[in-house]
């Protein structure tokens, strides 16, 4: 994760994440504040899907799939658990859940609530340039924003098995996120002589609500044994949010003299509406023959309404600068189709998917309207060869789209202080990426992975310096940049040190290369060679004890116009399983405190250095306790709206 939470996965970034196979509704840091708030204890696995077939919704570079526990076990089933952290501040999750599964009916619910407190502590120096490389001005800067997430997630639903052929089933979902962000700002102002000239503060006292409702109505009909089938999904989905903004700022000479005060307040109000019907159809034929095709139509309708007001004089009136009211409506249909054929040591998959692509962005208060209308293709293919019983290899390809989030398009203005603010950017294009993988494995144990895509029209964040009512700001956004490649390496290599010690490591070797012209700064194939090393150490102490040791390196890596320095972390933990179905935890993440990002913007005419610290060393206790019987049954996968979620939020 970068400074600003954007996630990427061996060098490439823009993915896809779900959970339960269903998208995440945020990107950026809502979608980290997200993530935050859901139980360890809840996750089962998190899968990776790196180059996925065109099966899958064409958007995202890759995929990670977050799988909660769910309980299919017949008779009464369910769990209890919490937990207990801290670092510089509390953090506390509780999860209940709870399964019933008979012949004819299984019926699931399960509850949480998090309460955690964490910060974000970012510190900047930022240095302004005018066209002929003269130093103008810089700010230095130290931001200091906490946070307090009371954070509700609550899921229930039946499946109700009509025969041995026909499955019907709904599942309804809630999400509430309550937070109050408390940020502090000191800024020291230099001028062009490089001598202090003037400060200011800022004070940020915001109140936030974020919620989520779904609801998943599904049909599955077993067409044959051989594993015929066909699934229907239909969801809807809706996300709001409020947010009302108060930020004081005081400016003062350099003797500390008041010089001027302003008070901006906002209010906004987000409403996001989600239709989709999806239906899959899989037929198993003679001679080990498969064929898959499935149709999909949505529709999105977000309003969003931000309205900012200038309350120095004690009576708030409307800023036209920044007030702004946004629509964004969009329609996506698709088709696929995909065949496949086993033979005894080759099997190979070839999928065609295609997806017409309708939208329209209004922006009410300057009434500008953007349309765009597009039809793409996305193939994908996989060549499997056993080589013998114990050594294989493959080969896929498929082109994918990642479509830009809806906040990303939204030219709505967060202010992070007068100087520094986010904005949306309604002309982003959508980028597509060719990706190509050749794996080979040995015993199914070992793996080496070497890869390699090109993305055109690549949304990447970049900073964007400008002067408004005569001060110079910077403008946090997403732009296209011509292109992007990447080649790497990626290597998985279990090792059994002892019956009792398991270390399984991977290492990840890549290089990026950049090409775009933006703020005035061309670049052209501009990165670096660089590599990521992980290691995680499984101990079997006896009596149902047992440890863990994680250790992560992730060198310096060049991405587009910003310079990551390179950083590492260590995470130790350890386990007690009791007889009674019942698992004691401790764990401390990031022991020395060494996981947080630093990094250096560089622009024709704009240079920024920034540290961010957040409070990744957290020490957690945690209970869970199992009761009901352990009967096993095979689980469901609902859900068709897997494309559509993820693109919501700050990406």
């Amino acid at each position: 994760m970068d400074g600003s939470d954007n996630i990427s996965l061996r060098g490439k970034g823009n993915l896809l994440v779900q959970i339960d196979g269903k998208n995440t509704p945020m990107t950026g840091t809502d979608l980290a504040n997200y993530l935050r708030g859901i139980p360890s204890s809840s996750v089962e696995k998190v899968e990776f899907i790196t180059n996925p077939s065109s099966k899958y919704d064409a958007a995202g570079t890759s995929i990670i799939n977050i799988k909660l526990k769910k309980d299919q076990r017949k008779g009464t089933n369910g769990s209890l658990s919490t937990s207990l952290g801290t670092g510089k501040y509390i953090k506390n999750n509780n999860n209940f859940s709870i399964n019933h599964r008979n012949k004819k009916v299984n019926i699931f619910a399960n509850y949480g609530f998090a309460y955690r407190e964490f910060y974000n502590h970012l510190v900047l120096d930022r240095n302004f340039y005018d066209n002929n490389g003269n130093f103008e001005k810089a700010y230095l800067q130290d931001n200091y924003l906490k946070f307090n997430f009371r954070n509700h997630i609550a899921k229930a639903g039946m499946d109700y098995y009509i025969n041995d052929n026909n499955i019907i089933g709904f599942s309804a979902g809630f999400v509430s996120n309550r937070f109050d962000p408390r940020g502090d700002n000191s800024s020291l102002v230099l001028g062009s002589n490089q001598l202090p000239e003037s400060t200011f503060t800022t004070q940020n006292r915001s109140k936030d609500h974020w919620k989520n409702a779904s609801f998943n109505l599904n049909y599955k009909y077993k067409i044959d044994s051989l594993g015929s089938e066909l699934t229907t999904d239909l969801d809807y989905i809706n996300y709001s949010n409020t947010s009302l903004q108060n930020f004081d700022t005081k400016n003062y000479a350099i003797n500390g003299a008041l010089s001027s005060f302003d008070i901006l307040k906002g209010d906004i109000n987000g409403d996001l509406n989600i239709y989709s019907l999806k239906s899959d159809l899989s037929k198993h034929l003679k001679n080990n023959w498969k064929i898959e095709s499935g149709i999909k139509t949505s529709f999105v309708k977000a309003d969003n309404d931000m309205q900012f007001f200038d309350a120095t004089s004690g009576i708030p009136i409307v800023d036209q600068n920044k007030t702004n009211h946004f629509i964004y409506e969009e329609n996506i249909n698709a088709l696929y189709g995909n065949v496949s054929k086993k033979w005894d040591k080759f099997s190979t998959t070839f999928g065609l998917r295609a997806e017409n692509t309708n939208v329209t962005g209004t922006q009410i208060t300057t009434n500008q309207v953007n349309k765009k209308n597009y039809t793409q293709l996305f193939p994908s293919a996989v060549f499997s060869y056993d080589l013998n019983d114990q050594n294989n290899i493959e080969l896929n390809f498929s082109r994918r789209i990642t479509r830009p989030s809806y906040n990303q398009l939204n030219p709505f203005k967060f202010f992070l202080d007068p100087t520094t603010y986010r904005a949306g950017n309604p002309d982003l294009n959508p980028q597509t990426t060719m990706n190509y993988e050749f794996t080979y494995s040995l015993k199914n144990k070992y793996f080496a992975t070497l890869s390699y895509s090109k993305t055109s029209d690549n949304i990447t964040d970049v900073l964007k310096p400008t002067v408004e009512n005569g001060n110079i700001v910077v403008v946090q956004t997403n732009d296209n940049l011509s292109s992007a490649s990447y080649l790497g390496l990626y290597l998985i290599a279990p090792v059994k040190v002892a019956k009792w010690w398991d270390m399984n490591n991977s290492a990840n070797f890549y290089y990026g290369s950049y090409t775009g012209n933006i703020s005035d700064t061309y670049i052209k194939n501009q990165g670096n060679f660089t590599f990521n090393v992980n290691s995680i150490n499984s101990f079997k102490l006896g009596n149902g004890f047992t440890a863990e040791l994680t250790g992560n390196y992730r060198a310096r890596e060049v991405y587009a116009y910003m310079n990551l320095k390179p950083n590492w972390y260590l995470n130790i933990g350890a386990q007690k399983k009791f007889k009674n179905n019942s698992t004691l935890k401790f764990a401390i993440n990031d022991i020395f405190f060494t996981s947080n990002p630093e990094a250096k913007n560089v622009y024709s005419n704009y240079i920024e250095n920034f540290v961010v610290r957040r409070e990744t060393r957290v020490a957690t206790l945690s209970y869970t306790y199992n009761f009901g019987s352990s009967k096993n049954a095979q689980p469901r996968k609902t859900g068709g709206a897997d494309d559509l979620k993820q693109r919501i939020g700050n990406g």
